[in-house]
């Protein structure tokens, strides 16, 4: 069903040249991480940065990644020693410098990725402006997660555009990061030459949990893999009970009922189906509006089913809720208003300091934040489930790219 302009028409006539370009966006998304940066000057305050600073060296010096360092900085690292490799360009730099680069990196990477997923202008921008909020609140924090959405991302738009031994690099290179990244294997159920994916699986494997060695020693790196094995283990036991983690769907259910020994199994068992079974539709393949929903699926469920979810990491969340929501014939309905007035105000702007300390208190004390972003996963999958996606035509809301013949470039255009 081709989506009703009017029906966002209040939200775009005031802004015509902010939509005709995304130049104004990049921007705007470009000063959050020198507007954090000028705070964080005056207040000395790099922790996170400094924590993935602090991990490049001591990979280098071939220290234990996941023991506690109190002189360099308070908290844990909790990544795969493959993120040595994207943070080297800015440890190597003064945190004055290396700071605001990285932000900007992130947001760079993800602007980069959703343009990638070839949405018509209009609901382009309306997904950008809509995920500011919690890109603002990903990069406040100098947190890795706006890379870790594009990677998943980007995986899927490598496998749509054909290009099946790239896709692995994108989707490994999120996994032997942060563990997240391995939800984008689901693609190789869209890949056209599966041969090739499976191909870049084993090299991709292989670079990624190699080329950390060249920067400490194999001995070294092989025991790093074990560390982390045990240190994400040993995370998940701890952030069930800890305010600012576990800002999932166990963690809702758990804080909100008292019932703290509540297993994650319970609910891995409602979410895995609701999240699988969908890919059984074999004949909704060829339907693109039906792939980027599963994308959008995946998104969702891999915060909000992860004990290791916190307020930073939901811009993973909300770009898959607003990719969703941009996807649909009437983005701003009735039900679509409501539901972004909740996301943007619990889950994006409460658990800050905007309202109050003790809001937030409350609203990440109870899991709150996942509250709406659940809903909208329900509603999710419930389109995936019901609609026939072959009967849309997937060019009202993708710029479609036909292919051009084989003597196109011997003939000239017309031109009226």
């Amino acid at each position: 069903m081709k989506p009703q302009i009017t029906d966002y028409r209040i939200l775009i006539t005031p802004w015509k040249k902010f939509i005709q370009s995304d130049r104004i966006i990049l921007g705007l998304w470009v000063a959050l991480p020198l507007l954090n940066w000028s705070i964080d000057f005056f207040k000395n305050r790099y922790n996170n940065f400094r924590i993935f600073k602090s991990m490049f060296w001591h990979l280098v010096e071939q220290k234990n990644l996941y023991a506690a360092y109190p002189l360099e900085h308070y908290d844990f690292f909790h990544y795969g020693p493959a993120f040595s490799l994207i943070i080297a360009p800015f440890a190597v730099l003064p945190d004055i410098i290396g700071s605001p680069l990285w932000g900007i990196f992130n947001v760079l990477i993800l602007f980069y990725a959703l343009n990638q997923l070839k949405l018509k202008s209009e609901l382009k921008i309306a997904l950008m402006v809509l995920s500011t909020i919690e890109l603002g609140n990903a990069v406040w924090s100098n947190q890795f997660n706006p890379c870790v959405t594009a990677m998943i991302i980007l995986g899927f738009t490598s496998v749509e555009n054909e290009k099946d031994f790239q896709a692995p690099f994108w989707i490994l290179l999120g996994t032997f990061t942060k563990i997240y990244g391995i939800v984008g294997m689901i693609f190789f159920l869209f890949s056209k030459n599966k041969r090739k994916f499976i191909a870049g699986c084993f090299v991709w494997s292989a670079v990624f949990f190699a080329l950390p060695m060249l920067l400490s020693s194999p001995q070294y790196i092989v025991q790093t893999y074990v560390d982390w094995f045990h240190d994400l283990i040993a995370k998940n036991s701890s952030l069930i009970v800890s305010i600012s983690s576990d800002l999932s769907v166990m963690g809702l259910v758990r804080k909100v009922s008292g019932h703290l020994e509540l297993p994650n199994s319970w609910f891995f068992a409602m979410g895995l189906p609701m999240l699988l079974l969908p890919l059984l539709r074999f004949k909704q393949y060829g339907s693109k509006h039906y792939r980027t929903l599963i994308l959008a699926s995946l998104l969702m469920f891999v915060v909000l089913f992860s004990t290791a979810a916190e307020h930073p990491t939901y811009i993973i969340c909300i770009t898959g809720l607003f990719l969703w929501m941009v996807l649909q014939a009437k983005v701003f309905s009735v039900r679509n208003s409501i539901l972004i007035f909740f996301v943007l105000v619990l889950t994006g702007l409460a658990p800050t300091y905007v309202f109050s300390k003790g809001v937030a208190v409350f609203v990440l004390g109870y899991a709150l934040k996942a509250l709406p972003c659940l809903v909208a996963w329900v509603l999710l999958v419930k389109d995936l489930f019901t609609t026939d996606f072959n009967k849309e035509n997937d060019a009202d809301f993708f710029v479609m790219q036909q292919k051009a013949p084989a003597f196109a470039p011997f003939v000239k255009p017309i031109h009226p």
